[in-house]
């Protein structure tokens, strides 16, 4: 018998198979493939220790967490956050505010909630430097976007997803920073170009005012509780309709609230 002419999908599987080896055998890997180990919804798994925990507001602690064998930690993008694992059985959600650039340590933020269900009350009566948290991600499940402009509005605790990304943007970004009372804002010496806004001496944030200073065209991330989020969703489309809106939503949600929530009541809890 003759030889005969491979069928096309066979053709086309060899190809491919070539087409694999060259990115991944022949060649030195790929632009488009990741440099580093970094994985946007999943993460990672892993047992990390406490290096260091900080005041950072009068109810608020910075923990750095490292590896107990001081290798290098995953990479990660501002506005990524982790899943960690108490002692207690517990998991809570916490979005890493340190330098992504600094692949030595993790830094997460908490505030203590004396009525909540006991996470942060652990973190701050019961941790302490040494201790082993196992510890999931980091996540990216609110992605920094490249953009010419940025308003970022943190409301109380959401300074921490906005700080990274603060940093990030530099001169193309504006930071407005509001929370109850000054004492109650972590992170205000690591922000000195951002307006800082307690409540106590500017009143409940108008996030309609607040949002129509962004530029045309600019990404617009709030991070904040609830109504504050549900307020600019509402507010932007009105007051500047070029703009994208940006929510940080990896945190269980609570019930609904009317946008005209006070927000200076919901921030107690953040």
């Amino acid at each position: 018998m003759g030889t005969q002419t491979p069928a096309r999908g066979l053709q086309m599987i060899g190809a491919a198979m070539d087409a694999c080896r060259s990115i991944f055998v022949t060649h030195r890997p790929a632009p488009m493939l990741p440099r580093s180990k970094m994985l946007w919804h999943s993460g990672f798994n892993r047992r990390l220790v406490v290096a260091a925990i900080q005041r950072e507001a009068a109810d608020v602690v910075a923990v750095v967490l490292v590896d107990p064998e001081g290798d290098p930690l995953p990479a990660w993008l501002p506005g990524a956050h982790l899943d960690v694992f108490l002692p207690s059985g517990r998991q809570r959600q916490y979005s890493l505010c340190g330098n992504p650039l600094d692949r030595s340590a993790y830094r997460i933020a908490v505030r203590l909630m004396p009525h909540g269900n006991g996470g942060s009350i652990e973190i701050h009566e019961n941790l302490r430097s040494g201790d082993i948290l196992r510890v999931h991600g980091p996540r990216h499940t609110y992605p920094f976007v490249d953009a010419d402009n940025y308003l970022f509005v943190a409301g109380g605790m959401g300074i921490t997803a906005l700080l990274p990304m603060a940093r990030a943007a530099g001169p193309r970004g504006t930071l407005i920073y509001t929370g109850r009372s000054a004492d109650s804002m972590p992170f205000r010496d690591q922000v000195p170009d951002a307006e800082i806004r307690p409540d106590d001496r500017f009143g409940s944030p108008d996030m309609a005012e607040l949002l129509a200073r962004a530029n045309p065209g600019a990404a617009v991330y709030v991070c904040g509780p609830p109504p504050m989020q549900e307020a600019a969703a509402r507010a932007l489309p009105r007051v500047n309709p070029t703009c994208s809106l940006h929510l940080e939503r990896h945190q269980t949600r609570r019930t609904h609230r009317p946008v005209a929530a006070n927000l200076t009541e919901a921030r107690k809890n953040l």
